[in-house]
């Protein structure tokens, strides 16, 4: 095994913290929120630790969750992709001195190359996220100038950088480039009440609320949605995927019955219109897979593999959502205690989404967890691990 800082897993950065920290783990218990036996079982291995966990981990011990999964030290840019995102990252910077090329793009030929962009990053691929970075550096730089002014075709062109921002954003992050990812963001937070569209104010909410499920902020997260309500006119897919985000939040907090509320508020609100907006998954697998990941948000694992049996995979046409579902499964057989179905969860999910697998923090902790309780590789699980870069 490698030494504690390049490969360390959660429970050992933990650990490592608290002692620097001069903290028991009963005082980071108290003060993280969470009991003192899931502490101990998580510096151990025994457990793999959740999103909650680790968000409420690393507020008390003042770090941010990133370090504590290590991919601040585990960048996950390719070589043949740091091309591609300076370009983003040059182009998302040139908002006030653009430098289109070629003749000017019309916004009906931006709005077409942002479907294809957004077609791209929903197939979840490492190749297709840069082809994405690629295709928003040159929009991006077409867009500038047409969002100049005032009247109706500015505020389309506004809403098409919007969408831009909003990708720049998803893009970035996926290659963990989070400083990049954060500017797109605020750019598209700050520009969405410009719009003319209401409902992108809520669209932009639901994006910012990501910060705070990643730092454990959950009640700020709901009154952002909250106030988010505003903006809403009746049943849509906006509103379905804001009440989705509102149950994440919930479970997270430790409260199955409030998410499962909000849940039921996602059904409620669904609607079999088009959502026009890149990014809103209101569709019935996403709300299906939602439902079964709540119980694995507050461990419990015979409820989530419960739900997880009911869950249909028709629609393969959302391969990330698929394999955040088997990902969530790994981890509800784990605490079910069947180590066996686990790995076949983790090698679906490999199949469905390898990119979203292979980078997925909660995929590391569950096999490193896996291998503690074994106390051996399995040659599958071994098999496994050398696939994702996981050394055991």
């Amino acid at each position: 095994m490698r030494g504690v800082e390049d490969n360390a897993r959660v429970g050992q950065r933990v650990a490592r913290l608290r002692k620097l920290r001069g903290l028991t783990q009963q005082q980071l218990s108290a003060a993280a929120h969470f009991s003192t036996s899931l502490v101990k079982q998580v510096e151990q291995g025994i457990t793999p630790p959740s999103a909650a966990f680790v968000a409420g981990v690393s507020r008390a011990l003042g770090v941010k969750p990133a370090y504590l999964y290590g991919t601040e030290e585990r960048q996950i840019v390719e070589e043949s992709r740091d091309v591609q995102l300076r370009e983003l990252r040059a182009a998302i910077d040139s908002w006030d001195d653009p430098r289109p090329d070629g003749e000017p793009l019309t916004l009906e030929a931006i709005n077409r190359r942002l479907d294809t962009a957004a077609q791209q990053v929903q197939q979840a691929t490492s190749t297709r996220y840069a082809d994405a970075a690629t295709d928003l550096s040159v929009l991006l730089h077409h867009l500038y100038p047409l969002t100049d002014g005032s009247g109706r075709a500015v505020e389309l062109a506004r809403s098409a950088l919007h969408d831009a921002y909003r990708l720049a954003a998803s893009v970035a992050g996926r290659f963990r480039q989070i400083d990049l990812a954060a500017v797109a963001s605020e750019r598209h937070i700050q520009l969405a009440p410009h719009t003319g569209d209401p409902l992108r104010v809520t669209i932009s909410a639901f994006h910012r609320s990501s910060l705070h499920l990643q730092h454990g902020d959950y009640a700020a997260g709901l009154r952002l949605l909250s106030r988010a309500q505003g903006h809403l006119n009746g049943p849509s897919p906006v509103a379905t995927q804001m009440y989705l985000r509102c149950a994440v939040l919930a479970a997270r907090s430790g409260d199955l019955g409030y998410a499962d509320e909000y849940l039921g508020e996602a059904r409620a609100a669904r609607t079999d219109e088009h959502t026009g907006y890149w990014g809103i998954d209101a569709s019935p697998l996403n709300i299906a897979v939602h439902w079964a990941a709540l119980p694995v948000e507050v461990g419990n694992g015979a409820e989530a593999v419960r739900r997880g049996a009911q869950v249909h995979l028709d629609d393969t046409s959302r391969p990330e959502r698929i394999g955040h579902h088997h990902i969530d499964q790994a981890r509800a057989w784990f605490l079910h205690g069947n180590r066996d179905r686990c790995i076949v969860e983790l090698n679906a999910a490999r199949r469905a989404s390898p990119f979203t697998t292979r980078h997925h923090p909660a995929v590391r902790e569950t096999v490193l967890a896996l291998a503690t309780a074994d106390r051996r590789a399995t040659d599958s699980l071994a098999e496994f691990a050398r696939w994702a870069g996981i050394a055991l």
